[in-house]
């Protein structure tokens, strides 16, 4: 069965007002499979204490916890050197997964995936490149990457953002036929006028999407929504998934 989770980012105004991504997640009554914290939102003098609250929050509820870290995998060709950092990170708080740009690459090597495939096999934390909505995130280069990622074994995951292809002006439904081979998360939004707005009103086919979702692929929903829409999307892709 699909599993559906959220990105903190749906909580959007409630965190600019000054509320924690772990009170609004602790408060959420929503039923869902995990959620995905972003590294952006904390406040480095209580990131700590709060990475502690979500690791036993997680634990209580039975949710997955993942991490969207806000850097690129790879700067000028290179691997990011914080990312082991990160890793670390994610073991010390019970992360399962992390989520990351892909960043400024032409070609990867396969001395790059063996270094990638040791992290995740030493800290058994799955790692997630993700398509930008920039020159690095185009089709032709995503797809490129992720058939080499492939054809060097790699144990790197894709997550397929079904709304940044529009600030690029590329169809996500064309990029979809070609990515979805690759595809470990879907983040699902829909997008109006290059902005995020809620499922059925805005220009994804996005039950295409979920329709062709192969099962053992979480959906992660990723746009600011409030709480009773936050509980009706839900049920929306829910009912999408048994359709």
């Amino acid at each position: 069965m699909t599993k559906i989770l959220i990105n903190t980012i749906v909580f959007q105004k409630e965190i600019h007002s000054g509320q924690s991504q772990y009170a609004l997640l602790n408060q959420l009554t929503a039923k869902i499979a995990g959620f995905e914290v972003r590294g952006e939102l904390f406040k480095p003098e209580t990131k700590h204490d709060e990475l502690v609250q979500l690791q036993q929050l997680a634990e209580q509820r039975h949710w997955e916890f993942r991490y969207s870290i806000p850097e690129c995998l790879f700067i000028k060709s290179e691997i990011n050197p914080n990312l082991e950092s990160h890793f670390k990170l994610a073991q010390q708080f019970g992360i399962t997964a992390l989520k990351i740009s892909l960043g400024e690459l032409e070609h990867i090597t396969a001395q790059q995936v063996s270094l990638l495939n040791q992290l995740i096999t030493t800290y058994q934390v799955q790692l997630n490149i993700e398509n930008e909505p920039n020159q690095n995130g185009i089709l032709k280069h995503m797809a490129m990457i992720c058939l080499e990622l492939t054809n060097y074994n790699s144990l790197t995951g894709y997550t397929f953002d079904s709304g940044n292809w529009y600030w690029i002006n590329e169809a996500p439904l064309t990029a979809w036929h070609q990515l979805a081979p690759y595809t470990t998360v879907l983040h699902l939004k829909n997008i109006q006028a290059q902005e995020t707005v809620l499922l059925d009103n805005g220009l994804t086919p996005w039950r295409q999407l979920c329709e062709s979702l192969s099962p053992n692929i979480p959906i992660i929903l990723e746009y600011p929504m409030s709480n009773s829409e936050l509980e009706s999307e839900l049920t929306l892709v829910a009912s999408a998934l048994e359709a």
